[in-house]
């Protein structure tokens, strides 16, 4: 199933530079517009979700993690993409997952969509800042999606909950959260538990 829909937010871009002119330099813009990825729709559970894939409007710019919206409407968030320049091979700011860890999936639920959640796994010194969902069950393959180097982030808290799956009846538990200073993105647990994971955003944001 593919959908692609514009968010109805500004997803007006912006760039910050962490570094001087000629150095390094990470970029950060957004985008508004998104590909549907899952919903939870006939799962039963007490409370609707979509998930969705942000589309950079430059292509040249990667994404950090998937949207998670708490309803079965057209998107309406704007989300964080980045782009490094004057990067340095042997350090580069940006770089790809070096594979993906299964949070969760929707078996037992009865949806009508088969779906998972999944969690990057980044190389040696950089960290991850969103998660994002699959169709089916297998691990995601996306190409445009990076991992941020150690010391270009701080640690910051997750927001509200998103979504959790009560009443779904799938064969294990899940809470999604948003993060605070990340826009639109989200991370997973696979429980109902307060959160117990670390989460990051970019230094300044």
């Amino acid at each position: 199933m593919s959908k692609r829909k514009k968010a109805t937010g500004p997803g007006i871009p912006r760039a910050l530079r962490t570094a001087d002119q000629g150095e390094p330099t990470l970029l950060i813009g957004n985008t508004s517009q998104y590909n549907w990825v899952w919903n939870d729709s006939g799962s039963g559970a007490n409370d609707d979700v979509t998930v969705w894939r942000p589309s950079p409007t430059d292509s040249t710019f990667s994404i950090i993690g998937d949207y998670a919206q708490g309803n079965y409407s057209d998107p309406t968030g704007t989300s964080l993409t980045l782009k490094a320049i004057n990067d340095n091979p042997s350090a580069p700011l940006l770089a790809a997952p070096v594979g993906w860890r299964q949070v969760w999936n929707d078996k037992g639920s009865g949806g009508d969509h088969d779906g998972s959640i999944w969690s990057p796994v980044p190389p040696d010194g950089y960290v991850a800042l969103g998660h994002v969902a699959n169709s089916g069950y297998d691990a995601p393959n996306i190409s445009n999606f990076v991992c941020v180097r150690r010391d270009l982030v701080e640690t910051t808290q997750v927001g509200a909950i998103i979504w959790a799956d009560h009443g779904s009846g799938a064969n294990s538990d899940l809470t999604l959260y948003s993060i605070q200073g990340v826009q639109s993105a989200f991370v997973g647990q696979a429980n109902y538990n307060p959160f117990s994971g670390t989460v990051y955003k970019i230094k300044g944001t």
